[in-house]
């Protein structure tokens, strides 16, 4: 079943169970007194557990899933007590006699029982519904994944950069530079990492970090005078581990848009830095082409809309981006979470 089925079919489950339980509590209450004091009596039962479960299950089963395990059972308790509270002192202030049958203590605890089945069932619901949402982030993600290799091949290190490094390494080849055969080793790694490293979730971020050298170093060798393309990284060890492409797309599109070939006061500066946490902070500063439109990554790539959703995929809400644009320097900052290979590193 679908998630989105599912979520139909819950929230019409979840109308049903109201329904009968107020048409329960209608029918014992008749016993007692009469219809509309029965249904007013019933309606406020089926009120409050309502606020009660959903109270739970919105606001404290997220401090659960977060293991904030003391602020989840202080909240709750209040919640519970709140409740039981409210069921209690509901019976003063209705405008009828309603002879109460039972003592102080057994009204409390079946309260606080029939608050804790609807909490458990609301709990349980929460975490097949995680589940189905965990399960369709998944799919997506495979599907987003193989979507993403195949773009990539065809566009991500785009045609124009492709076609560009060939023509240059032909030209070197025909007068017989010596850069000839240093580019086209560079250009063998690029697409030897595309194609069989990145067949996987997760990447070595030390192979990513290579890939990125041998991008830079193919656009240095088209000027060698050129001394502002620097790449700087620190705490990067071998057990990190990183989504693969995303920094080598981030660096392409700074590449790409950079006048650092052309001009000697362009520039293209990248600095990665992985703290004690396997917190990754990537920074990309580069110089712009004038007559470029420099708001957006490039439109032949998957461009930044997309990395968003790459990250927004893999990454959830534990990662963080900010880029700045002023029409002559391009600025990206991004932190993720690194995976670590092995347990013992954690």
């Amino acid at each position: 079943m679908k998630r989105t089925n599912f979520i139909r079919y819950s929230i019409l489950g979840q109308v049903i169970l109201w329904l009968i339980l107020l048409a329960m509590g209608v029918s014992y209450e008749l016993a007692i007194i009469d219809f509309w004091p029965a249904l007013v009596i019933s309606l406020n039962f089926v009120v409050l557990t309502m606020i009660v479960v959903y109270i739970h299950y919105f606001m404290l089963l997220p401090l659960l899933f977060r293991r904030k395990y003391l602020q989840y059972v202080v909240f709750t308790l209040i919640t519970l007590g709140t409740g039981i509270f409210l069921y209690l002192t509901f019976d003063t202030l209705m405008p009828f006699d309603y002879p109460m049958e039972e003592s102080l203590w057994s009204s409390s605890a079946y309260s606080f029982f029939s608050l804790i089945l609807f909490i458990a069932l609301s709990s349980m619901y929460y975490y097949i519904n995680k589940w189905y949402l965990h399960r369709e982030k998944q799919e997506v993600l495979q599907t987003e994944k193989l979507r993403t290799e195949l773009n990539f091949l065809r566009s991500q290190i785009n045609p124009h950069f492709l076609f560009n490094t060939l023509n240059n390494i032909y030209s070197y080849a025909q007068t017989g530079n010596e850069k000839t055969a240093p580019m086209l080793e560079k250009l063998a790694g690029i697409l030897r990492f595309m194609v069989y490293e990145c067949d996987q979730n997760t990447v070595e971020l030390n192979k990513e970090i290579e890939a990125i050298e041998n991008l830079l170093e193919i656009h240095r060798m088209k000027n060698s005078a050129q001394t502002n393309i620097v790449f700087e990284y620190k705490g990067v060890k071998g057990y990190h581990l990183v989504a693969p492409l995303i920094l080598v797309n981030l660096v392409e599109n700074a590449c790409k848009h950079s006048n650092a070939v052309s001009d000697l006061n362009g520039f293209i500066r990248l600095n990665a830095e992985v703290n004690e946490q396997h917190l990754l902070h990537f920074k990309v500063s580069n110089s712009i082409k004038q007559k470029t439109d420099s708001t957006t990554l490039s439109p032949g790539g998957l461009g930044l809309k997309n990395i968003v959703k790459r990250l927004d995929l893999l990454y959830g809400n534990t990662y963080a981006m900010k880029d700045a644009n002023d029409g002559k320097v391009y600025q990206l900052e991004l932190e993720i979470p690194l995976t670590v290979k092995n347990a013992e590193y954690i």
